[in-house]
């Protein structure tokens, strides 16, 4: 790690119709977020809780944790979870049931930030380690792991504590997209017919902050940008990048973010926030909330990749 942290550059605001759906108290770190079984399932990550949220906001403390969690994989109606206390190794991979119980899977050798988590082929999930960055193929019955994607500019670029390398990660089609927080980068890796990273790391965006994504049915990537309180759609094919919520829609801190799965909801992206803990908005630490975007879009599905014929 040499120099400074990347330069984020602000898109112009196009604020979209937003609703806060939930809130939690001052100092609730809210991680990440998936859709499960009509409703959503939140992390708390300094607090090492699972919250269950339905559609109209009411949420309760579901598991108590053995580490904080990051990156979570809905699976019918349980999830897989990986997480531990940044730089202590190794991370765990976990599984949550519908009641609530929770096993420890497998310890991720060598791993000391496991964040980001989305599928990848049956039965996988890929997982970005923010401090060693890499993507980690791992095995949701075995827990069984390997390390399948190792670029520089997964890496961080500074020794900014709070700045994680690699952070989000989210696949569409055949491509895995991960955001680079400390180097503000949107990096695309293709994906071959079995659903593994092949071939050059591609730069999408640079000079933008993400923490985590959701991708669109269209191809456009939504992006939250914790520390810069806003929530950006690009178009990684144009690179047209425009912020279609800010604090004013309440994301300060925000962090994750997901689309709904019911058939009203499937417009509505969800996003995850921290109030703004790791740099408070004019100072103040705000609630840590559940907010509701409508962007007009349905999302691309959240699904294992389903191997296929390389073309001729």
């Amino acid at each position: 790690m040499v120099g400074q942290p990347a330069a984020h550059t602000d898109a112009d605001l196009a604020p979209v119709p937003h609703e806060v759906i939930a809130t939690w108290p001052v100092g609730s770190f809210l991680e990440n977020i998936a859709a499960l079984d009509g409703g959503f399932v939140v992390s708390v990550h300094n607090r090492a809780e699972l919250h269950r949220v339905t559609r109209g906001g009411e949420h309760h403390c579901w598991v108590k944790m053995p580490a904080p969690p990051a990156g979570m994989i809905a699976v019918d109606d349980a999830v897989f979870v990986v997480g531990g206390e940044p730089g202590v190794g190794p991370h765990h991979l976990y599984h949550v049931t519908a009641a609530g119980e929770v096993a420890d899977r497998a310890a991720i050798p060598d791993s000391l930030f496991l964040n980001g988590f989305t599928p990848g082929p049956s039965g996988t999930g890929y997982a970005v380690d923010s401090i060693l960055g890499v993507v980690i193929a791992i095995d949701l019955d075995t827990g069984a792991s390997k390390v399948v994607l190792s670029d520089e500019r997964l890496q961080k670029i500074s020794a900014e504590p709070m700045l994680p390398g690699a952070n989000g990660i989210k696949a569409a089609g055949a491509a895995l997209y991960i955001t680079n927080t400390d180097r503000a980068l949107i990096l695309q890796a293709p994906l071959d017919a079995a659903g593994t990273p092949v071939g050059t790391l591609d730069t999408v965006a640079e000079h933008l902050r993400g923490d985590d994504l959701a991708i669109g049915s269209d191809g456009d990537l939504f992006i939250t940008n914790h520390i810069h309180n806003t929530l950006i759609r690009l178009n990684p094919a144009t690179g047209v990048r425009v912020a279609i919520a800010g604090p004013d829609q309440g994301m300060a801190g925000s962090t994750a973010c997901t689309f709904g799965t019911a058939e009203d909801e499937r417009h509505s992206l969800y996003v995850t926030t921290t109030g703004g803990i790791v740099m408070p908005l004019d100072g103040i630490v705000q609630p840590a909330k559940l907010v509701r975007l409508e962007v007009g879009v349905t999302g691309a599905p959240v699904t294992f990749f389903q191997p296929h014929d390389e073309p001729r």
